[in-house]
């Protein structure tokens, strides 16, 4: 594993937290926006769009639950 000071890690996990939820929520609010018409909704490209926002955010809480039950070092 990469050796980083505790400040860079905090600093980068403050990053990658708001970029990461801060994009899938604004994905999802287009995703939902673009769902109001049929004809898009029935897209290929918006089905792909969906189908990976669901999986990204399951990754997310795998990924955080996982984390979350290691012990403290």
């Amino acid at each position: 594993m990469i050796d980083v000071s505790d400040e860079m890690r905090s600093y980068l996990i403050f990053m990658i937290d708001s970029d990461l939820f801060g994009s899938i929520a604004i994905l999802s609010f287009l995703l939902l926006v673009t769902a109001i018409s049929k004809r898009l909704r029935q897209s290929w490209l918006h089905r792909a769009l969906t189908s990976s926002v669901l999986v990204v955010l399951v990754a997310i809480e795998m990924a955080g639950a996982y984390y979350s039950s290691l012990p403290v070092a």
